[in-house]
C-alpha cells in the first residue's frame, strides 16, 4: 500500500510540475504541488514551490503560513517569524498564526514578544487549552514555577482529558519540591494512559523525591519489565537507589545502562560521579575518560576530570586537563582562575619538593 501511494504521488507530482509550467499563473497547482512534497517530507521541494507562487501572488496566505511552518519545524524560527507575520499583516483574524509566533519567539527564548502574541490569541479563543499549556511553558523556561503551575492549571481545567494537561503541573509540582502533589497528578496521568511507560517512570521519580522507595522500586521495575531497554529509566532507578544509600546496586543499574548505550555519556558521567563521592577517584577518573573518547569537546568533563586528578594528588594531570578545559571554553573566567590556582599549587609543591632535596 505505500509503494503504491509512493507511486501515486509521483506520478501526480509529474502531472502538477507539467501544470506549473504550462498554466503558471494558475496557484492552486502550486499549492496541490506544494502541499503532496509536505506529504512526502520534502520540505526543501516545498519551501521552492511557496516561494514561487510568493513571486506571482505575494499574499497568498496559504504559502505563507505554510512556509511558517516549514521553517519553524526546521528550528529556523527568525523566518518562521517573518512568513507568519507577513499572513497576520493582511488582517486575517486568525488564533493560529498569532498563537504560532508565540511558539516561535518562545524557543527563541523572547518572553515579552512570545507572551504578546499568546495574549493576542487568547483574546480570540478564550477557552482554548493549548494557548494556556504554552504559556506555563513560557514561564516553565524562565524558572518562574509557580506562575507556570497557575497557567498548566487553567490549561487542565478546561481539558482533563489528555494526559499532558496533568503531567505538565506535575512536572512543575516536581521544581517546587512538592513531590506528594505531583504524584497525584501523575497517577490521574496515568489513569488516562495505564501503558505509557514514561508516565510510570514520572511516577517513579515522584515516589523517589517523596522517599517512597517502595513505591518507588516497584514502579522502576514495573518500567523496566515494560521496556527493558529504557536507557533513561535505568539512569533515574541508579540515582534512586543513591538516595537510598544502596550505591552498589546504583552502580550496577549504571552499568546495566552503559551496556544498553554504551555511546551515550549520561550513564558515565553519573557513575563517575558516584565513584567521586565515594572517594574512588581512579573509578571516577577512568568513567570520566570514557566520556572524553565519546565527547572530546566538553569542557566540563575535563574540569571534573582535573577535579578527580587533584583529589589524587596528581597535579600534573589535572593541569593538563584544565588546560584542555580552558581550551575548549576559553571564555570561562572561573575555569582559568581554577587552572591557574592549580598551576599555583603545582609550583609551590615542586619547590618544597627541590628544596627538601637540597636540605637533604
Amino acid at each position: 500500500m505505500g509503494l503504491m501511494n509512493t507511486n501515486n504521488n509521483k506520478n501526480l507530482i509529474e502531472e502538477l510540475i507539467k501544470k506549473v509550467v504550462s498554466h503558471p499563473n494558475d496557484t492552486d497547482n502550486y499549492l496541490q504541488l506544494a502541499n503532496i512534497y509536505m506529504q512526502e517530507n520534502e520540505l526543501d521541494l516545498a519551501i521552492s514551490v511557496y516561494e514561487s507562487l510568493l513571486n506571482i501572488e505575494p499574499e497568498n496566505y496559504i504559502a505563507l503560513t505554510n512556509l511558517g511552518s516549514i521553517y519553524f519545524c526546521k528550528y529556523d524560527y527568525i523566518r518562521a517569524i517573518n512568513y507568519y507575520s507577513r499572513a497576520r499583516n493582511l488582517d486575517v483574524d486568525d488564533f493560529s498564526v498569532y498563537f504560532n509566533i508565540g511558539n516561535a519567539f518562545a524557543e527563541l527564548g523572547e518572553f515579552k514578544e512570545a507572551m504578546s502574541n499568546y495574549i493576542k490569541a487568547l483574546n480570540m479563543e478564550q477557552n482554548n487549552y493549548q494557548v494556556y499549556s504554552a504559556i506555563g511553558m513560557l514561564y516553565q523556561d524562565h524558572e518562574n514555577y509557580e506562575e507556570a503551575y497557575r497557567y498548566y492549571e487553567k490549561a487542565l481545567k478546561l481539558n482533563n482529558k489528555i494526559a499532558e494537561n496533568y503531567i505538565n503541573p506535575a512536572l512543575v509540582l516536581m521544581k517546587l519540591r512538592r513531590a506528594e502533589n505531583a504524584i497525584e497528578y501523575f497517577k490521574k496521568a496515568l489513569q488516562l494512559e495505564p501503558a505509557n511507560s514514561k508516565i510510570i517512570l514520572y511516577c517513579a521519580n515522584a515516589y523517589s523525591a517523596a522517599s517512597d522507595f517502595e513505591k518507588a522500586n516497584s514502579s522502576f521495575e514495573e518500567v523496566i519489565k515494560m521496556v527493558p531497554n529504557y536507557y533513561q529509566a535505568y539512569l533515574c532507578y541508579a540515582i534512586s537507589k543513591y538516595d537510598q544509600s544502596k550505591t552498589d546496586d546504583a552502580i550496577e543499574i549504571y552499568n546495566k545502562a552503559i551496556e544498553i548505550n554504551p555511546n551515550t555519556i549520561n550513564a558515565y558521567i553519573l557513575l563517575g560521579n558516584l565513584y567521586f563521592s565515594m572517594h574512588k577517584y581512579e573509578d571516577a577518573a577512568e568513567m570520566y575518560k570514557k566520556v572524553i573518547e565519546l565527547q572530546p569537546a566538553d569542557s566540563n568533563v575535563y574540569s571534573l576530570l582535573g577535579n578527580t586528578y587533584v583529589m589524587m594528588k596528581d597535579l600534573r594531570s589535572a593541569i593538563s586537563a584544565y588546560k584542555q578545559a580552558v581550551d575548549i571554553d576559553i571564555e570561562n573566567d572561573e575555569l582559568k582562575l581554577i587552572y591557574l590556582e592549580i598551576i599555583q599549587e603545582f609550583i609551590k609543591q615542586k619547590t618544597s619538593e627541590d628544596t627538601d632535596t637540597n636540605v637533604a
